[in-house]
């Protein structure tokens, strides 16, 4: 996929429609009937996560899906719309012991999902189910990953072995009814690939030692900072988790033995990890974007990345928008 002008890369919005109206137009974005555009050319690279949590899932879908159509912006899929599509898909062959869909419909799951649905209930006068399918239908359509020679983006993590799995099965999207089941369904080959680009790798924490996330979830795994050398890297280092300060403890061979996203790399952009304080880069080609806009606890930012084809990155092209700040 060829770029002509400068891109800009945006994080997690889950919901919160009105940062991203304000982070547009704080980057010179303006609104037209067909939606946000920007005089100058510029597109926007839509980093996934956008519904769930926030107050109107259904606004920020009809941004951005205006922004796609239009050509002003690319929209890729996130793991909270993979999430939704595994919880309104049915699996073909349960078990037994498996819920009838891929992803189940417990207490958790339901109330993390409720916030979606609702926005699209109280739309049309209650009438926004056929609406709320379309959605469904339209983040089938969105790209796992983008690959450029200046860089690359996906939603958690630019796991390159992944990527050449879903180029060899050519898949570009879920799209394709089989493709979608070979990527929920966890006993066949497309699961691993996604979940890994959309979710991330996570490692099992030593015996004795866990931590709740931010919605009070007892963790017994953490996720993995994928650019560092696991190698030489301690548990401290290899966990990202923001907040969670784990003990001195032995990293599990297996992972490290890991490879890992080279310095020597293309710069990559993702979200997905609830980051805290103000923007900043992990490293000059590692840049994630997702600052928590959605926190519980109203600190988070809505970021963005404007990029021009630079192949060091610099912390002072992030972008971002603040509520505390700006209401």
């Amino acid at each position: 996929m060829q770029f002509s002008s400068g891109l800009d890369f945006i994080g997690d919005i889950h919901g919160h429609v009105e940062c991203l109206s304000r982070l547009l137009l704080k980057m010179g974005y303006k609104e037209s009937k067909e939606g946000y555009f920007h005089p100058e050319g510029r597109q926007v690279v839509f980093l996934g996560d956008y519904i769930d949590r926030g107050p109107d899932s259904k606004a920020v879908y009809r941004l951005v899906r205006s922004m796609v159509e239009s050509k002003n912006a690319v929209a890729l899929l996130g793991n909270h719309e993979l999430n939704a599509l595994a919880f309104w898909t049915k699996r073909l062959n349960p078990s037994a012991n498996q819920d009838s869909y891929y992803r189940e419909h417990s207490f958790n799951k339901v109330m993390i999902h409720a916030e979606t649905v609702t926005s699209f209930h109280t739309a049309n006068g209650g009438r926004g189910k056929d609406e709320f399918y379309e959605m469904l239908n339209f983040f089938r359509t969105l790209p796992l990953y983008l690959e450029t020679e200046t860089f690359r983006a996906m939603h958690a993590c630019a796991d390159l072995s992944s990527i050449a799995l879903l180029k060899a099965a050519g898949v570009i999207n879920l799209a394709d009814d089989s493709v979608l089941h070979r990527a929920l369904d966890e006993s066949l080959d497309l699961f691993k690939p996604v979940d890994m680009l959309l979710k991330g790798p996570e490692m099992e924490l030593p015996e004795g030692i866990t931590f709740r996330d931010s919605e009070n979830v007892l963790r017994y795994k953490t996720r993995i900072t994928w650019w560092e050398n696991p190698s030489t890297a301690s548990l401290e280092e290899l966990s990202l988790q923001p907040g969670i300060k784990l003990p001195n403890a032995p990293v599990p061979e297996h992972i490290r033995q890991r490879d890992f996203y080279r310095p020597s790399e293309r710069p990559v952009f993702f979200g997905h990890y609830w980051l805290e304080g103000s923007p900043y880069l992990f490293r000059d080609n590692v840049c994630c974007l997702d600052f928590s806009v959605a926190s519980r606890y109203r600190r988070g930012k809505l970021a963005a990345y404007r990029f021009d084809g630079e192949q060091k990155l610099s912390a002072s092209k992030i972008v971002y928008f603040d509520p505390l700040e700006e209401y």
